[in-house]
């Protein structure tokens, strides 16, 4: 049985496609979602009071958000059977009346995100109510980057924090707030071996490398040629591990660009959706759902007691059991070779 259109034909009929959406059009119509929306003005204005605190973990920054906002997020059911109990949120014909929508293009909107971890937060569905995969939609990532280059534009897998992953979707958020956006700008713009380890160049320039020593490890891809971006990124997901039920491996990613340096795509791969705390009952719960923002080093809380007990060592302990470890990395085989 095919995927149907979830909007009516006279709506998808008027959205005309903008194909020269830019940052400065998506907060332009954040502004004025602020002035319409009160759900999203409220929860705009209530990011200005959420409590943070800063943690290190040996030379990387975690910043901590206390952000009950996001219980709802944090706390998605996301089974097959939960799934399909609930209408989709992200489907046009779900929408808020009060939430614009700013086409990209035939296939994408831009939506203003009404429970926001940022300053700036946009939602990017597909129009089409599809699943959420990356390996199909790579170069749509990297083109709405490249437009919304203002933006760190983020997805998160469908069991690595994605709360619709029966719909197709990016998020884009204001840039510089996650800690990897600087750090591995960084490390980049230094040639810092001890984090990131050069695997390979092709013929166009586009660099691969492997980031270790991080909590967070990946892959970190660089350069202007996208087919390069793309061909590099296909050779990191396959060789990354997935159990039998799943069409594509855990991994959260982070796509930025701009006119110098072209793309950078970061991978963060991942062993694990939720940390055994999450399951867990009594003093031992923790709500923790870690997803793209976590992993960039925003960690989200929603529950004050966790805040107020996160500390250097349960930070090692989540992400210890959500991520890949330095060996671990270090073993997963791609094919360098052009």
């Amino acid at each position: 049985m095919g995927i149907t259109s979830p909007y009516p034909p006279k709506q998808e009929k008027s959205m005309k496609p903008n194909i020269w959406v830019s940052s400065s059009q998506a907060n332009e119509m954040l502004a004025k979602q602020l002035k319409t929306w009160p759900l999203a003005h409220d929860n705009f204005q209530a990011l200005k009071n959420v409590r943070l605190k800063e943690i290190r973990l040996d030379d990387c920054l975690i910043k901590i958000q206390f952000n009950p906002a996001r219980a709802i997020s944090t706390t998605a059911k996301v089974d097959k059977g939960a799934i399909l109990d609930r209408p989709c949120f992200l489907c046009v014909a779900n929408l808020p009346v009060e939430q614009e929508r700013l086409p990209f293009g035939f296939h994408y909107l831009v939506l203003c995100n009404p429970y926001p971890i940022f300053q700036e937060h946009f939602t990017i569905p597909a129009r089409r109510h599809e699943p959420q995969r990356i390996l199909c939609r790579l170069n749509d990532l990297l083109t709405i980057a490249r437009r919304l280059n203002r933006h760190t534009i983020f997805y998160n897998g469908p069991r690595c924090g994605a709360s619709a992953p029966d719909h197709a979707h990016f998020q884009a958020v204001t840039q510089g707030v996650m800690p990897i956006d600087q750090e591995i700008g960084d490390w980049l713009a230094r040639q810092d071996d001890r984090h990131l380890i050069p695997l390979g160049q092709a013929p166009g320039g586009s660099r691969l490398w492997r980031l270790e020593r991080y909590w967070r490890n990946g892959f970190v891809i660089e350069g202007n040629n996208q087919e390069e971006i793309a061909t590099w990124f296909k050779r990191v997901f396959d060789a990354l591990p997935r159990s039998e039920d799943e069409e594509e491996p855990k991994m959260n990613l982070f796509a930025y660009y701009n006119d110098k340096t072209g793309w950078r795509l970061v991978i963060i791969p991942r062993k694990a959706h939720r940390p055994r705390q999450y399951f867990a009952e009594g003093e031992e719960r923790l709500l923790s759902s870690p997803g793209a923002a976590d992993v960039g080093g925003l960690l989200i809380l929603p529950v004050e007691r966790d805040f107020e007990r996160m500390d250097e060592s349960l930070l090692r302990d989540l992400f210890g059991q959500t991520c890949y470890d330095d060996e671990t990395i270090r073993s997963f085989q791609i094919n360098t070779v052009f």
